[in-house]
């Protein structure tokens, strides 16, 4: 009886979605999304009580497990006081955060901008370059995620974007990886002369480094393919961005917050 009851009840939590919400990475058809009723740790358990494994932590931002009990009452303490202010007011715990990131974060970063979402950080930290540096040409790898707003997705080296190629963002460069498993200049790491870096030298070249606001790069190669940036490409895509004054973006969505060993994944690479 419990068995049928929990199973209908899936069926009409399923159907209830299916019929009234839009799913994002998906085809709006034949879908057959699983019913989760809680989480605890590691793990996912549907109405029937089956569990699963969460390999993907949410979606890559549940990094300290499901159902952690200091992060749910911190949360509910702080609904309880305040839940939302305007932009013309501050609360004690956005200054305190702000200041515990300026103490994780790497090189001599201070301060941090709230956004709701990888996308939405990824928009301002476009907007941001541009500003700061009066310039408008972004530069990212064609095997690359960042999202999936306009500017983010402009941005993204993946192929599901072609579709809506006409409706993106201007100005956004794309440069090959540094893929040296199947490297594009039929070169071995430890033998080549790092081509990666000199392709993007020529890129930067031929587009105006005095046009150039920004390099926007993945702290580490997340759902476009992990791959792995050899030893020393960031230590010399630095070198060429302080060379001629365009800003370095560190993309951490995926590999950030202690999700590599460090607290964020560009301190592998120095």
């Amino acid at each position: 009886m419990s068995d049928t009851k929990s199973i209908s009840e899936s069926a009409a939590i399923i159907q209830n979605s299916m019929d009234y919400t839009l799913f994002s990475w998906s085809k709006q058809t034949g879908l057959s999304p699983i019913a989760i009723k809680r989480g605890e740790g590691v793990y996912l358990y549907d109405y029937d009580g089956k569990r699963y494994l969460d390999f993907s932590s949410g979606l890559m931002n549940v990094n300290i497990g499901h159902g952690n009990q200091r992060v749910t009452q911190a949360v509910a303490a702080q609904m309880m006081e305040v839940s939302y202010v305007t932009p013309g007011c501050v609360t004690k715990v956005r200054g305190e955060l702000g200041k515990k990131l300026s103490e994780i974060t790497p090189g001599n970063l201070s301060k941090s901008f709230f956004t709701v979402c990888g996308a939405t950080a990824i928009e301002n930290a476009i907007k941001l370059a541009r500003l700061y540096t009066g310039r408008h040409k972004i530069i990212t790898r064609y095997r690359s995620y960042h999202g999936a707003t306009n500017g983010a997705m402009t941005a993204s080296g993946d192929p599901r974007k072609l579709s809506v190629d006409s409706q993106q963002m201007p100005n956004v460069v794309h440069v090959e990886d540094p893929y040296c498993y199947r490297c594009p200049w039929n070169q071995e790491l430890g033998s080549c002369k790092m081509e990666c870096i000199s392709h993007i030298e020529r890129v930067v070249a031929f587009e105006g480094p005095e046009n150039i606001a920004a390099i926007l790069m993945e702290g580490e190669s997340g759902s476009s393919g992990c791959i792995k940036y050899p030893a020393g490409y960031f230590k010399q895509l630095r070198a060429l961005c302080d060379k001629h004054g365009i800003l370095l973006i560190a993309d951490e969505v995926m590999s950030g917050f202690g999700r590599t060993g460090k607290w964020f994944g560009i301190e592998n690479h120095g």
